[in-house]
């Protein structure tokens, strides 16, 4: 199944090269725009396609190039989300600001893991069927950031959140409880504090540079939560030149801590932002996560096409509150992941990528992902 999707993701660039592939001249136009078809497959969320939508243009003609991508996508489980992020330099880079909304209808639906099953399997329970839940998120976020001087971007975000929760079947019922996951809307604000050495150039496809990210958020119970909680992360990442100048060796370090009331949707979920890929976002999660991955970016001589190959690792603790149901204490432990990748330049000047990357597991499962930009 996974060599028909990637071979499907690969005709669809050599399908669009004419129409992706623009004369340089075109590229360097105040607006680059472009379409792209999307596959998708997970273990949870079952094999789908979408299409997203790229702009990037400049707020001005001394800042840095911003972008903005709306996507949306299907799957054959009945699952659909739809997404839309800004990320804008103006001001000669001395202001950014990062816009994100999106929707999420998502049914899971995964083999059961041992920790949660009956010590005596009643007649209407069939292992077989797995576990298959429904969640619906809702999220937003505002973020401005100022710099005061180089590199150096200080600057605070507002939240939203609602996230909806229900089992389709007896083993979802049994997972929800089982790990106590409940229902949460909640709003919140947090301050940032960044350290970045990127170039104008840079900031789409960094090549040599560190960008540092601190951020401190907290959400009141006078914006709907139950009870307070508060996390601190850190996501640092470095990008070297690789043995070609034309590659790069790029690296991250994430990490995050979550106070004890911290509700399960906002707990350190391996598969988000891209740490681990291969591992259903939502599957394990935990308080507290340490995470660190690798990956090389090689260019085919002075072809469009990039190989890539990557490796993670991530550990959890903390487990979670959770109800008097369940919690999360059987996610605690040691995960990784790796795989590899091929990556079409859809845009030169621009430095944007159309990926393709499928990631494997300690949990032995596969996944495909397609999207554009880089993982981290």
């Amino acid at each position: 199944m996974y060599k028909i999707q990637i071979l499907w993701s690969l005709f669809l660039i050599i399908l669009l090269n004419n129409a992706l592939a623009k004369e340089d001249g075109k590229e360097k136009e105040a607006v680059t725009y472009r379409f792209v078809p999307t596959v998708y497959s997970n273990p949870t969320s079952g094999t789908g396609a979408g299409i997203a939508a790229l702009a990037i243009y400049n707020a001005d003609k001394n800042s840095s190039a911003s972008q903005g991508l709306i996507s949306g996508k299907y799957t054959n489980t009945n699952s659909y989300s739809l997404s839309a992020i800004n990320k804008m330099f103006f001001k000669s880079d001395t202001w950014q600001s990062k816009s994100v909304f999106g929707y999420m209808n998502n049914n899971s639906d995964f083999s059961i893991p041992s920790d949660i099953l009956p010590p005596f399997i009643p007649d209407f329970f069939n292992p077989e069927d797995g576990i298959q839940y429904n969640v619906k998120i809702y999220t937003a976020m505002q973020q401005f950031m100022y710099k005061p001087k180089p590199n150096l971007y200080f600057g605070g975000q507002l939240y939203y959140v609602d996230q909806k929760f229900s089992g389709q079947n007896v083993a979802g019922e049994i997972f929800l409880k089982g790990k106590g996951i409940k229902n949460s809307t909640r709003g919140g604000y947090g301050v940032v504090t960044s350290y970045d050495t990127r170039a104008k150039k840079e900031k789409i496809y960094p090549s040599n540079s560190v960008l540092v990210d601190l951020t401190v958020s907290h959400f009141p119970e006078f914006l709907g939560i139950d009870e307070q909680y508060y996390n601190v992360s850190m996501n640092a990442r470095k990008y070297i030149s690789g043995f070609k100048s034309t590659d790069v060796f790029a690296m991250q370090f994430y990490g995050q801590y979550s106070s004890d009331d911290t509700p399960d949707g906002a707990l350190s979920a391996l598969g988000a932002r891209n740490i681990l890929r291969g591992f259903p976002s939502g599957l394990y999660k935990a308080r507290h996560m340490v995470a660190g991955q690798g990956e090389y970016r090689y260019r085919i001589n002075a072809t469009r096409f990039r190989l890539t190959a990557f490796a993670g690792y991530a550990n959890l603790s903390g487990g979670s509150k959770g109800t008097n149901t369940g919690n999360r204490d059987n996610d605690n432990g040691s995960y990784y992941s790796g795989g590899v990748g091929v990556h079409y330049i859809l845009v030169e000047e621009r430095k944007i990528d159309y990926r393709i990357n499928v990631a494997y597991t300690n949990d032995h499962e596969a996944s495909v992902y397609v999207n554009i930009n880089q993982a981290f």
